[in-house]
C-alpha cells in the first residue's frame, strides 16, 4: 500500500497537501491522483477518508477558513493592545501575504457555488470583526461598518496588482487606511 507513514493516511495529511497544491496551482491543481503521488501512497487512501473530490475541497475550504479568518482573529486578540492598536494590528496582517492565496479563493468561488457561500460569510465575518475594532476604538456606530467594508475593499485590492506595491508600500497604505478609518 505504498509507505508505512501512517500519518498519510490520515485525512489531515491529504488536507494539508491540497492545500499545499492549492497554493501552488489554484483548485484545478488539486486532484486526487497527484494528490497521491505526492504523499507517496495509493489513491485508495483518499476513498477511505473521503466520499469524492468535493468532500477533499470543502475540507480545503475549512482549512482556509480556520486558518485565514479564525485563527487570524484569534491570533491577532491575543496579542492584546487597545482596539485601535488591534485593528492596526490586523491591517498589517494582512497586508503581509502576497495575497495569492487570497486571490485563487476567490477566483475558485466565482465558478463554485459552495466555495462563493463561504468566501461571502467569511467577508462578513472579517468586515464585522474590523466595524467592531473601529467602533470599540471611537468611530460612531453608523460609520464604523461602512468604514469596514471600505477598508476591506481597499485591502483586496492591494491583491488584483492594478498598483502593483512591494511588502513595505502595502504595511505604509495599511497605516494610511488605519487612521482613515479612525479619524473623527
Amino acid at each position: 500500500m505504498g509507505t508505512s507513514n501512517s500519518s498519510h493516511r490520515d485525512p489531515n495529511a491529504w488536507v494539508s497537501a491540497a492545500y499545499e497544491m492549492f497554493e501552488e496551482g489554484g483548485v484545478s491543481a488539486v486532484r486526487v491522483d497527484p494528490l497521491a503521488k505526492r504523499l507517496g501512497i495509493t489513491r485508495g487512501s483518499f476513498y477511505w477518508h473521503f466520499k469524492n473530490r468535493a468532500a477533499l475541497l470543502r475540507a480545503l475550504l475549512d482549512r482556509w477558513v480556520e486558518g485565514e479568518t479564525e485563527g487570524v482573529i484569534e491570533t491577532n486578540e491575543q496579542g492584546g493592545g487597545t482596539a485601535s492598536d488591534r485593528l492596526r494590528r490586523l491591517l498589517r496582517t494582512c497586508a503581509s501575504e502576497d495575497g495569492r492565496l487570497e486571490m485563487s479563493v476567490r477566483e475558485w468561488a466565482a465558478g463554485d457555488a459552495d466555495a462563493r457561500e463561504t468566501v461571502r460569510r467569511v467577508d462578513e465575518t472579517r468586515i464585522a470583526y474590523m466595524a467592531e475594532l473601529s467602533r470599540e476604538a471611537g468611530t460612531p456606530k453608523r460609520d464604523a461598518k461602512a468604514r469596514a467594508r471600505i477598508a476591506y475593499v481597499a485591502w483586496l485590492g492591494l491583491y488584483t496588482g492594478i498598483a502593483p506595491t512591494t511588502a513595505d508600500q502595502r504595511i505604509t497604505d495599511m497605516d494610511q487606511l488605519h487612521r482613515m478609518m479612525l479619524s473623527p
